[in-house]
């Protein structure tokens, strides 16, 4: 059931990223490399933890699992580095404020909270099936 949940919410999650890319594309600005890594990891991630669903393999699932807190990582650097380049004299606690400026973006916003989803039942599933 947990690697389901994980599986849906990696689905939505990577649908969503999508749309973000296709929004920043159409807009013509520049696709930093680091946000296509992080397009990578989520697509190789996923077709791992498909085939963790599908054969039920403990080593599948702590692979998966290791490139979704791969491909997360990515992602939260993507996005504090996309706040400091529009606040490069920003101090403090700046993963916080970068999270906290999502709050006026709804899809990055729904692209960052998706990802608990995805990674703590991923962790669970990988608990299990060892």
């Amino acid at each position: 059931m947990t690697a389901t949940i994980a599986l849906i919410a990696w689905i939505v999650n990577t649908a969503i990223g999508f749309v973000l890319l296709a929004r920043v594309l159409r807009a013509r600005r520049r696709v930093p490399a680091l946000a296509y890594y992080h397009l990578v990891t989520s697509m190789v991630g996923l077709g791992v933890w498909i085939a963790f669903v599908a054969t039920g393999s403990t080593l599948l699932a702590w692979t998966g699992f290791a490139v979704l807190t791969l491909h997360l990582t990515l992602g939260d650097t993507l996005m504090v580095k996309g706040w400091r380049k529009s606040n490069p004299d920003a101090r403090g606690i700046v993963y916080f404020r970068a999270m906290t400026s999502l709050l006026k973006r709804p899809i990055p916003l729904a692209h960052a909270c998706i990802s608990p989803l995805a990674w703590f039942p991923a962790l669970a599933a990988a608990v299990i099936s060892s």
